[in-house]
């Protein structure tokens, strides 16, 4: 009896061994895909130029407390711990990261501050395509783009009309203060490549296609 033990005893821990050793190099092997993922998504966010109602998470390592989730507001401002309203609409991550740990230092609220700002819930974006198309409405850009270019916006509108002006594009843009702009593009330069650099529209642009005269 007592060999017998020993044999089981000496199989249990064979099997133990084995089975902590898999745990562990799964769980080391999950930590690395997981950071990994992190600091892919991280590279691609901080590109990322934020807009109002964009939902934003703000931390400070070391600091449990500043960490919040916050909300753009139609301004362009969000309330940061300890700050107040910081200007952030139009940065990139990158940027707004290094505007609030300016402001943390300059405020001599922490010395070294790491700010980590990430978008937890993009804002909806959209421009509206009229006149001479021929399926005149409002077209949405994806979620992380701050941008489409006119050509995408007059193919996702079906495409110009027989009769459309399609050399004197007019694209209509308000800027923070409420003032509007009016732009001219010449798309029918553009798809014969002839155009340059493709313009890019930008959320809350209007676009009409005006009628061509004969």
């Amino acid at each position: 009896m007592p060999r017998f033990q020993s044999t089981c005893m000496a199989i249990f821990r064979r099997v133990f061994r084995s089975a902590l050793w898999r745990s562990l190099l799964l769980g080391a092997t999950a930590l690395v895909l997981s950071g990994l993922l992190r600091a892919a998504e991280s590279a691609t966010n901080s590109n990322y130029r934020l807009f109002a109602r964009d939902l934003v998470q703000i931390a400070v390592q070391g600091e449990p407390d500043v960490a919040v989730q916050r909300r753009i507001d139609a301004t362009g401002e969000i309330p940061v711990p300890l700050l107040g309203a910081v200007k952030v609409a139009g940065l990139t991550v990158a940027q707004a990261q290094a505007e609030i740990r300016r402001r943390y230092i300059a405020e001599e609220i922490f010395i070294r501050p790491e700010v980590f700002v990430s978008v937890v819930e993009y804002s909806p974006k959209e421009v509206l395509v009229l006149g001479q198309v021929n399926k005149q409405g409002k077209l949405a850009l994806s979620p992380e783009s701050a941008a489409m270019p006119i050509i995408e916006a007059i193919t996702g509108a079906g495409g110009f009309t027989r009769i459309a002006k399609s050399d004197g594009v007019r694209v209509t843009r308000k800027d923070d203060a409420g003032a509007e702009r009016v732009f001219t593009v010449d798309v029918e330069r553009m798809l014969a490549g002839r155009g340059g650099d493709p313009f890019q529209l930008q959320p809350g642009d209007v676009v009409f296609v005006p009628e061509r005269v004969f």
